[in-house]
C-alpha cells in the first residue's frame, strides 16, 4: 500500500495507482503479460493495457514488438529521473509565469481596486510574521532600512530567513541609522549578518523602516514609537510606490558609509586599527567603538587621536578622505 506522501508523488507526473502497481510488477517480473498482471491485481486486462500505455507514453516502458510484443521496463533511474527533470523544468516555468501573472493581477486591481494593492498588519507578531514570510519568498533582491524602533525585541526569527535567503543566493542590502551601531547587541547582529553575506551601509538618519522584496513588495512601518506603542504596518503590492520606496532606498543607498568589522586588508596596520578605521567609517560613537573593541573609552580617544595624527587630519570626516585615498576603506 502507498502512504499519503508516495502517492501524492505519483499523481504529479500523472501516474494513477494502478499505474505505479503495473510498473511495479513489470520491474518484477518482466516477463508477465497483460493477463497475469490484471489477475494478481484484480482488474480488467483493458485497465492494464491503458496503465502500458499511459507508462510507455511517458518514457517509463517500451514497447518492445521485436521479440513478442511486450512491454519492456526502462531502468527506473534513468526513465524516471528524466520524468521528474522534465516536471519540474514545467513547473519552474509554471512559477516564472505566476510571477507576470502577479503583475497583471496587481494591474488590475490598480483599475478596478485599488484598496486591495494594500494591506494593513496591526501587531508585533503579526509584522514580524508578515516579514518573515516575505522573506522566505524572495527571488533575488531584498532591500531594507533599520532604524529604532523595533518590530520585534528579539530579531533571531527574521535573522533566521534573513540567513536562509542569502544562502540561497538573494541579494541583501540593509541600510541602518547610525545610532544602531550604539547597541551592542544589535550590533552583533549586524555583524553576524554581514559576515554571512548580507551587505550593510550606515547614515546619521534614515526616515523610516522599510523592506523592499524583489522591487514588488514593501514594508513600511507606519507606527510603533514611544508615543504609538502599538505596531502598524503597511504592506504594498507593485506599484508607483513601491517603485518609488525602492528609488528612495538606492538613494540614501549611494550616501551611505560601508559597515565593515575588521575588512582583512593586508597592510602595515595591526588588527584593531584596521577595526577602528571600520568603525569610525561607519559613524559608531567613542563609547560603542569601546563597547566592540571592549577597551576603555579613553583608549579608543587615544588611538583615535593616533590615527588621527598617522593620517595627518584634523578630523574625522579629513580621516575618512584620507583613508580611502590610502585604500585603507
Amino acid at each position: 500500500m502507498l502512504d499519503d506522501g508516495e502517492r501524492g508523488a505519483w499523481d504529479l507526473v500523472g501516474l494513477s495507482d494502478l499505474d505505479q502497481q503495473v510498473y511495479r510488477r513489470l520491474l518484477l517480473d518482466p516477463r508477465a503479460d497483460a493477463d497475469s498482471h490484471a489477475g494478481a491485481l484484480r482488474c480488467s486486462t483493458a485497465q492494464v493495457r491503458a496503465a502500458l500505455d499511459r507508462l510507455a507514453s511517458l518514457g517509463l516502458i517500451r514497447h518492445d514488438t521485436e521479440i513478442d510484443g511486450r512491454y519492456q521496463a526502462v531502468d527506473p533511474l534513468a526513465g524516471l529521473a528524466a520524468l521528474v527533470r522534465d516536471r519540474r523544468h514545467a513547473l519552474d516555468r509554471l512559477e516564472a509565469a505566476s510571477y507576470e501573472l502577479s503583475r497583471v493581477f496587481a494591474a488590475g486591481l490598480m483599475r478596478t481596486e485599488p484598496r486591495r494593492l494594500f494591506e494593513v498588519v496591526e501587531g508585533r507578531s503579526a509584522t514580524a510574521s508578515r516579514i518573515h514570510d516575505l522573506l522566505g519568498s524572495a527571488r533575488t533582491e531584498v532591500v531594507g532600512i533599520d532604524t529604532p524602533p523595533y518590530v520585534a525585541p528579539n530579531s533571531t526569527p527574521i535573522s533566521d530567513a534573513e540567513l536562509g535567503l542569502l544562502q540561497r543566493g538573494v541579494r541583501f542590502r540593509s541600510l541602518y541609522a547610525s545610532q544602531v551601531l550604539d547597541e551592542p547587541a544589535l550590533v552583533a547582529r549586524i555583524q553576524w549578518m554581514v559576515d554571512n553575506g548580507e551587505e550593510a551601509r550606515t547614515l546619521p538618519q534614515v526616515p523610516m523602516k522599510l523592506l523592499v522584496v524583489d522591487r514588488e513588495t514593501a514594508v513600511v512601518l507606519l507606527a510603533g514609537e514611544e508615543t504609538a506603542p502599538e505596531t502598524l504596518s503597511v504592506v504594498a503590492a507593485r506599484s508607483a510606490l513601491t517603485d518609488g520606496l525602492q528609488a528612495i532606498f538606492e538613494q540614501l543607498w549611494s550616501h551611505a558609509s560601508p559597515i565593515r568589522f575588521g575588512s582583512g586588508r593586508q597592510d602595515a596596520r595591526d588588527a584593531d586599527t584596521s577595526k577602528l578605521i571600520d568603525l569610525l567609517n561607519a559613524g559608531m560613537k567613542d563609547e560603542s567603538i569601546a563597547r566592540h573593541l571592549r577597551v576603555s573609552p579613553r583608549t579608543v580617544r587615544r588611538r583615535i587621536a593616533a590615527l588621527l595624527d598617522d593620517l595627518d587630519a584634523t578630523g574625522r570626516f579629513q580621516a575618512g578622505v584620507r583613508a580611502v585615498r590610502r585604500g585603507l576603506l
